[in-house]
């Protein structure tokens, strides 16, 4: 399982992009989380079922995406994974 976080440009077409983004690729994140900070928002999107290469290429590029300033991945434990609640869910905190 793995965890992409995304900085993006305060744009209300970030948000969007970085979802088009696992969308083309036929990718249904577990859960997908947006914060406003404040020079940009950070999203977090967890997708289960990929190889570390393979998370890494998309991570790198998920960093060309217009309005993307920076990507990075981590692969992480399904038992943090519950901390999001297991399900799917799409969650805006601001």
């Amino acid at each position: 399982m793995h965890r992409f976080r995304v900085d993006a440009t305060l744009d209300p077409q970030s948000l969007p992009r970085v979802a088009n983004f696992f969308a083309q690729r036929a990718f249904v994140p577990g859960a997908m989380t947006m914060h406003l900070l404040p020079s940009h928002m950070r999203v977090e999107v967890v997708v289960a079922g990929l190889e570390a290469a393979q998370a890494a290429i998309i991570a790198a590029k998920l960093g060309e995406v217009v309005a993307v300033l920076r990507s990075e991945v981590e692969e992480i434990e399904p038992v943090v994974f519950a901390a999001y609640g297991a399900k799917p869910a799409l969650t805006l905190a601001g």
